[in-house]
């Protein structure tokens, strides 16, 4: 959750005109009042903040890696593979192969609320898929949400140098970040 805030951050920060509209929906919710707690309706009226956390971790995953493994002979993909076959997924480039995506390098949150917008089967594994899908990945999302929203209705977070690119390092299957200076001031 740590790395997708700041992944988040850094998008936000480099799109003015989805941080405007992110702070609209956001100041339409909760008016003036940047101490409420965010109700159950809240959450489900934030509908551009959750686009905006789902295409972020569309374009930049921080699980960029799934492995599969088959125990017994198998057909995958018009190949015939033999047991105990390990299968290494490319996260990132499912989410940016333009056969699933229209402008697959194109940070654009808008795609997520077109009405009855649905990803292509298996082309979009923030939380992996199949019968090992994240069992908290409702919580995750709702993490997410909230804290986009705790977060702007209050402050006003830029980064410290927006030339500089977001630093990030590879553990093995996630990408994490290790370096987003940022400025918080509050918000008038």
């Amino acid at each position: 959750t740590g790395n997708m805030l700041s992944f988040i951050v850094y998008y936000i920060a480099h799109n003015p005109d989805v941080k405007k509209k992110m702070l609209k929906e956001i100041d339409s919710i909760f008016q003036d009042d940047k101490m409420r707690p965010i109700t159950k309706d809240d959450f489900y009226s934030l509908s551009y903040c959750e686009a905006i956390v789902k295409e972020v971790a569309r374009i930049h995953p921080v699980v960029h890696l799934l492995t599969r493994y088959i125990d017994k002979p198998n057909k995958v993909a018009e190949y015939h593979w033999p047991a105990d076959s390990l299968f290494l997924i490319n996260v990132k480039a499912v989410h940016n192969n333009d056969d699933y995506w229209e402008e697959p390098n194109k940070f654009n949150p808008d795609r997520w609320i077109v009405e009855n917008f649905e990803p292509k089967k298996s082309s979009f594994l923030m939380f992996g898929g199949g019968l090992r899908l994240c069992p908290g990945r409702k919580l995750a999302t709702i993490e997410l949400v909230c804290l986009i929203a705790l977060l702007f209705r209050k402050y006003e977070i830029d980064l410290v140098d927006m030339n500089t690119p977001i630093k990030t390092t590879n553990s093995g299957t996630m990408i994490l970040c290790v370096d987003l200076l940022v400025e918080i001031k509050p918000r008038n």
